[in-house]
């Protein structure tokens, strides 16, 4: 099965970010980014480097760097459950957070100590059951998301040493991940690729502007970014420009007619043609459902 490069895009302030997901769609993936998954709702299978293994509502888990993932829920392997009703789709909030947000040499700082052990672990995946743990966790994502800059920092800070704390745990993987865990050669081609689309996605972009940035046949450069993403080029844009108007539909009060431009669409109509097509909801239901 291909692994999908995902790219998370943060804020232009900040390193580390608190993604809903009101239903779970992604493929098999992986990401530079750390993740402390929440799970909100639903059951089902958790993939995570070459374990597999059951995860419920209340659960919490963390992946580490690169390490591909996987959350199939049951209500898309089993639609109706056992006793009749339909399985609920899974849903979760995740934090992600780059590695380069700490120092190099945090494995010799002894402040870093328990939090570099932790990290290291990861690396496993890693599910925590402390009773309690999980509403203490949800109320310090609260506090994540009203805070900004050190205060943010402290507060993600805090997450991972509650996590350290915890008694009862469990690797996920009897292998730890290390494939190509550090952040890619910005001058690789896909990444190029990444780079323009990050800069340019509010603006028109084509093919064109793309390989000249990149210095790449077009057509080629589209054969490449295929075999190495599974993705298209403008799949991808649509992504990171959906993924860019999920964060004005959360934090913003615009209205759908000017997130859609803000994202880079000039016609509103496309905009949630894409946006229904890459989350199965409408902006408008996105908005409702992270605001409960």
């Amino acid at each position: 099965m291909p692994i999908l490069e995902r790219k998370i895009i943060h804020g232009v302030a900040t390193v580390c970010s608190h993604i809903s997901y009101p239903r779970f769609v992604l493929p098999l993936h992986k990401h530079v980014e750390f993740e402390i998954m929440l799970f909100t709702q639903g059951n089902g299978k958790q993939f995570v480097g070459e374990g597999v293994s059951e995860y419920r509502a209340g659960d919490i888990a963390l992946i580490g760097s690169n390490v591909p993932h996987l959350h199939l829920c049951d209500s898309k392997l089993h639609p109706i459950s056992a006793n009749g009703q339909d399985n609920k789709w899974s849903a979760g909030e995740a934090i992600q957070f780059r590695p380069d947000m700490f120092p190099e040499n945090m494995k010799d700082i002894p402040d870093y100590r328990f939090i570099y052990d932790l990290l290291q672990k990861s690396q496993y995946g890693i599910r925590f059951y402390d009773e309690g743990v999980f509403d203490e966790m949800l109320g310090m994502v609260r506090v994540f998301d009203s805070s900004e800059y050190t205060s943010r920092l402290v507060c993600l800070l805090r997450m991972l040493e509650k996590l350290h704390d915890c008694r009862h745990f469990k690797l996920l993987s009897d292998t730890a991940y290390n494939q190509a865990n550090h952040i890619p050669d910005v001058k690789e081609p896909v990444n190029k690729v990444y780079a323009y689309l990050y800069n340019h996605f509010k603006e028109k972009v084509t093919l064109g502007g793309i390989a000249e940035f990149v210095k790449q046949n077009p057509t080629a450069l589209c054969r490449y970014f295929k075999q190495r993403t599974d993705k298209s080029i403008f799949q991808c844009l649509a992504e990171i420009r959906i993924e860019h108007a999920c964060k004005l539909l959360a934090y913003s009060k615009m209205n759908v007619s000017q997130i859609a431009y803000e994202s880079g669409y000039n016609s509103v109509t496309h905009f949630i043609a894409q946006f229904e097509k890459i989350t199965r909801q409408t902006p408008s239901e996105y908005r409702t459902r992270i605001k409960l």
